[in-house]
């Protein structure tokens, strides 16, 4: 039975093994073909690069920064001040009017509950991240009540300055209150440092008198006060149930502002308005809390001396990065020369290694090394930041600080190079083409759940405390070109 099939076998066999013969005398060829007809060459061309002070540095970040310090590297001195608002959690702000004890001794029944309950005390709550400096140094802030709110969907620059803008409550009874702190805050025992979940923050009192901003007649004993009068108050309880009126109806917000010290800012990571008050029940004391988080908004305007800076700007010998504000580097990239003689061929890869200068002053209290630089286009920078976009790697680029290297490496910008030239073909450029700005920038990653791969979504200007030295000597840009 199975003889019978044994000449179809054979049959297929020797089929298969005819047909593979034919194509493997065929192989060594094409590949030999391939090789011949493609190759790769490889050329370096000079990069020149000039320090250029930054400008339209939106203040859009995580944090804000509060004090005063020196660069040490620069010898430039950077000020810090800081805005927060304060987020409304609407009917669960404060108990009902009669859990709140009211002074025998002052009330009288003829008068409505509400208008005379008080509270003991109110106080604002910085909580820092982390601080540059010296984190005993003695410093000093003013708070300020906003006249008027810093509006969602407004362009707010890093030099802004409220007080200019009138939008600080001032005249009789304003918030005008003043504190003296260190970064290290003496408050706390060592034990208490030592947990795991301890927070250090600086804690600002708002407890003088202050007056009504809509009626100047009526007084309140504390701004805490003046919060549960009107949360009690039938008129102007709904703004507490919607942020928005809130902060334009009852609290604006608060602009903290450094008034004196040198040599230290914090990073203030949150704030916390709290409002003291008694149990009637008890006579224990209670406490309710408005939040100030990424949610609402939280800003930093600075200074700097422009005439230090423009020191450092016409430094020929290197180039700096600065931030939050002061410096970036301006590369202009040799486009004509990388494309003249190769407009047939393929520019595979296009990279920039950006050598750092270490800093010539080992200290404790220097400013860090920026971590993240964004290449961008100098003409794109403006519409990148106020559209909110991200790195696409095809126009613009991030690197990431190598201490190995002591450096940041751009692996390949080759797409960058091809598209500026392709628009200098076009005619359609400006005197700025060719040029590509380096900015220190934070960057946010999410997670998609569905692969726990990383994905780009935030690019903001670094508002961190940073500055760095870069090498303009011997700058080159490397390329590898494939062609026929």
């Amino acid at each position: 039975m199975r003889q019978r099939f044994i000449p179809l076998y054979l049959f297929i066999y020797i089929l298969l093994l005819g047909s593979c013969t034919e194509n493997t005398d065929t192989i060594g060829t094409s590949l030999t073909d391939i090789e011949r007809t493609f190759s790769e060459t490889a050329a370096t061309y000079p990069i020149t690069s000039r320090s250029v002070k930054s400008s339209n540095v939106f203040s859009r970040g995580r944090n804000g920064y509060l004090g005063k310090a020196k660069d040490l590297e620069t010898d430039c001195y950077l000020t810090c001040n800081y805005m927060t608002q304060m987020r409304t959690i609407g009917m669960h702000q404060f108990p009902d009017v009669m859990s709140v004890n009211i002074n025998p001794a002052k009330y009288n029944p003829s008068i409505e509950r509400w208008k005379q309950v008080e509270a003991d005390s109110c106080w604002l709550e910085l909580y820092i991240l982390s601080s540059v400096g010296d984190s005993l140094t003695p410093m000093k802030v003013s708070v300020r009540e906003m006249s008027e709110p810093y509006e969602e969907g407004v362009t707010y620059y890093v030099d802004f300055d409220p007080e200019a803008l009138n939008m600080i409550r001032t005249g009789k009874g304003a918030v005008n209150s003043y504190m003296t702190y260190t970064t290290n805050n003496h408050i706390f025992s060592d034990a208490e440092r030592a947990k795991a979940n301890f927070v250090n923050y600086i804690s600002i009192g708002l407890n003088d008198s202050i007056y009504d901003k809509d009626d100047p007649t009526i007084k309140y004993n504390n701004y805490g006060t003046y919060l549960m009068r009107k949360f009690y108050d039938p008129a102007t309880y709904d703004n507490f149930l919607n942020q928005y009126k809130f902060t334009h109806n009852i609290c604006p917000g608060f602009y903290i502002k450094h008034a004196g010290g040198i040599g230290n800012i914090a990073t203030i990571y949150a704030a916390r308005l709290v409002v003291a008050f008694v149990n009637v029940v008890n006579e224990q004391p209670m406490y309710s809390g408005f939040g100030g988080t990424e949610e609402v908004i939280q800003k930093s305007s600075l200074s700097q001396s422009d005439t230090e800076l423009q020191e450092l700007i016409d430094n020929n010998t290197c180039t700096y990065i600065k931030s939050p504000a002061g410096i970036w580097t301006e590369l202009e990239l040799p486009v004509e020369e990388i494309m003249n003689g190769h407009e047939n061929d393929t520019l595979n890869t296009a990279r920039i290694f950006i050598p750092r200068l270490n800093n010539e002053l080992m200290n404790d209290y220097a400013f860090k090394v920026p971590q993240t630089l964004l290449m961008i286009p100098t003409d794109s920078i403006s519409d990148f930041f106020e559209k909110q976009k991200v790195a696409d790697f095809r126009n613009t680029y991030l690197a990431s600080y190598a201490s190995k290297t002591n450096g940041y490496t751009f692996n390949n910008i080759s797409i960058l190079i091809s598209n500026l030239y392709r628009k200098k073909q076009a005619g359609n450029v400006s005197a700025n083409w060719n040029k590509v700005t380096l900015i220190p920038v934070e960057t946010t990653y999410s997670t998609v759940s569905t692969s726990a791969t990383q994905v780009l979504t935030k690019v903001t200007h670094d508002m961190s405390m940073s500055s760095t030295r870069l090498n303009k000597n011997d700058l080159k840009i490397s390329v590898i070109y494939s062609h026929k």
